[in-house]
């Protein structure tokens, strides 16, 4: 036995690098990066990807809740990170132990955030979510302002972003509507003299179609990862990152008129050779995929047949020459000239593309292709360029947690310069 598992991913970190270099140019120079990695870094590897992006100079890490956050902690991992969801409560003293930045998504966390930083004698780095639309998390933007002169208020708390989330990014007049929801809270805060550093506004769908979105930083996930349908705004979408393989663990002729699986939901119509592959629901690889999903085999498409199983699905090959036990077959990726992409299997299963991936089981083996060694040092001088430019940035301090003795380590942040910024940029077109 080789020892590698029935089923395996294999991470591409080279082409992780190639996508955010191709993000940083679809956004400005002074726009900075949040690389997305909740759910596992949509199932391909929390702990690979964060030390990959990390290398390849991303700016901030953005996970869904604390346990993910220390998670990356444990692995060493010390890119500042950002909790993009809820913080329970029971979780704040955690997250402030090993540096990490919340996102306060309602009134009442304000108080305990701070109540909690002072028992740590910390001044904690925060950023204000406001909801512009979602309805899912963050503060009414009729009340944002004085929320966020709340935080500014705490001595210690430190206002270190705002942002908001579009959830429709095709409804154009929708989304046209929340962008300038947002802007009038921004204008509102500059008018009161309250600087909001760090603004962001847009995940990986936005920024592809509206690039006047860029704000200060922009959240990507799918982007990074390649999960996208089809070509973007700007060209070419950006290439997959995550392969999904398993081998034929047997291979059977069945007659015409043989029902194939549990309930017989697929009868043979002629002679027909079927493959069975160890994979199955429990895997990652949906039951609504019964009768209803292609793999690649020897380059060559073969139909799933018969309900998906927990451990295993069955695939027509009769039409494949020379097929035989042992043979790759791709659930996810490229073989040959034909390439499976997240988004056909999400369309067969009735389901989003970022469900696939994301869904993967701890059975399955994950193989990661590393980045060169000359790529690795081109990342680390943009990297070293990224974080020398970086002053503005509070929440990216080495020293955090800091004690309120040192707190003149996270200098005031320059009131003129924010606001200067700010002014120059083109404001959102409402319609």
């Amino acid at each position: 036995m080789s020892g590698r598992r029935r089923v395996w991913k294999e991470i591409d970190l080279r082409g992780l690098a190639e996508n955010l270099t191709h993000a940083r140019a679809l956004v400005p120079d002074r726009t900075k990066i949040l690389g997305v990695v909740k759910a596992d870094a949509y199932g391909h590897g929390a702990i690979p990807v964060s030390r990959a992006l990390t290398t390849a100079g991303i700016d901030m890490l953005g996970v869904g809740d604390a346990h993910e956050a220390i998670l990356l902690r444990e692995a060493k991992i010390d890119t500042p990170i950002l909790v993009l969801g809820a913080t329970l409560e029971g979780e704040i003293p955690t997250l402030i132990a090993h540096g990490i930045v919340p996102s306060i998504h309602s009134p009442d966390r304000i108080e305990l955030f701070a109540r909690e930083a002072e028992r740590w004698g910390v001044r904690l780095p925060v950023h204000l979510l406001v909801d512009c639309g979602m309805g899912l998390f963050g503060v009414p933007p009729e009340h944002a302002l004085e929320h966020l002169c709340t935080i500014v208020s705490e001595p210690h708390l430190q206002l270190a972003g705002v942002g908001t989330h579009i959830p429709s990014p095709d409804q154009e007049i929708f989304c046209r509507e929340q962008f300038g929801r947002f802007e009038e809270f921004l204008r509102l805060s500059s008018v009161a003299g309250i600087p909001t550093p760090l603004v962001h506004v847009a995940s990986s769908r936005v920024i592809e179609r509206y690039p006047e979105a860029s704000y200060d930083m922009v959240r990507l996930g799918g982007f990074l990862y390649g999960l996208g349908k089809s070509n973007t705004h700007y060209g070419e979408r950006p290439q997959p990152v995550l392969s999904l393989r398993t081998e034929i663990a047997d291979l059977r002729d069945h007659p015409p008129g043989t029902a194939i699986g549990y309930g017989g939901t697929h009868v043979t119509k002629k002679k027909t050779r079927i493959a069975t592959l160890p994979i199955g629901y429990h895997d990652g690889f949906p039951h609504s995929l019964s009768n209803h999903a292609e793999v690649l085999v020897r380059g060559e498409r073969a139909a799933v047949v018969g309900r998906v199983t927990m451990d295993y699905a069955m695939i027509d090959v009769t039409e494949i020459a020379e097929v035989s036990i042992g043979d790759t077959a791709t659930i996810l990726g490229q073989d040959g000239e034909d390439q499976i992409f997240a988004s056909d299997l999400a369309e067969w299963a009735g389901t989003v593309c970022y469900e696939i991936p994301s869904r993967l089981s701890p059975r399955v083996e994950c193989i990661t292709i590393e980045a060169q060694e000359s790529e690795t040092l081109e990342s680390g001088r943009l990297q070293s360029k990224m974080l020398a430019d970086s002053s503005r940035w509070v929440s990216s301090c080495e020293e955090f947690p800091v004690s309120m003795e040192n707190r003149d380590r996270f200098p005031p942040l320059d009131s003129t310069e924010l606001l200067s910024a700010r002014s120059n940029r083109k404001p959102t077109e409402t319609r």
